[in-house]
């Protein structure tokens, strides 16, 4: 399935927008590193969490965002959200960690089963 010329350019702004973030920088320093990039079939958000374990990751859907937390001691140490110009709702998103860097993939297709995640739906983590 192509996208359209309107959806492909507002995509292609998003990946601008995130790649010229003047900002993006600072985070990068002050939280964690984060870099978006595409291929042919998905959306790819890596993150280099240094000094983390798997078991301190969470990452949270919602509706047109990832949320990437870092927990420690009982409470979030670190958090960086990433905005999209897309819904997650039927988006097929997987997980992976090896030290240091979390991979999250997203589809650019829309995922074959029935049932819809609701927001702030925990995505699972693989090694």
């Amino acid at each position: 399935m192509h996208k359209n010329g309107e959806e492909q350019n507002e995509l292609r702004q998003w990946l601008d927008l995130l790649c010229n973030d003047p900002l993006a920088p600072l985070l990068d320093e002050m939280i964690f590193r984060v870099e978006v990039l595409e291929t042919e079939e998905d959306y790819i958000i890596e993150a280099e969490l240094c000094h983390c374990q798997k078991e301190h990751i969470i990452v949270l859907r919602e509706n047109r965002s990832l949320s990437i937390q870092i927990q420690q001691n009982g409470g979030m140490e670190k958090q960086r959200t990433i905005l999209l110009p897309f819904s997650l709702a039927d988006k097929y998103i997987s997980a992976h960690f090896s030290a240091p860097i979390l991979e999250i993939r997203i589809s650019k297709s829309a995922r074959q089963s029935d049932a819809q995640p609701q927001d702030n739906t925990v995505i699972h983590i693989n090694e």
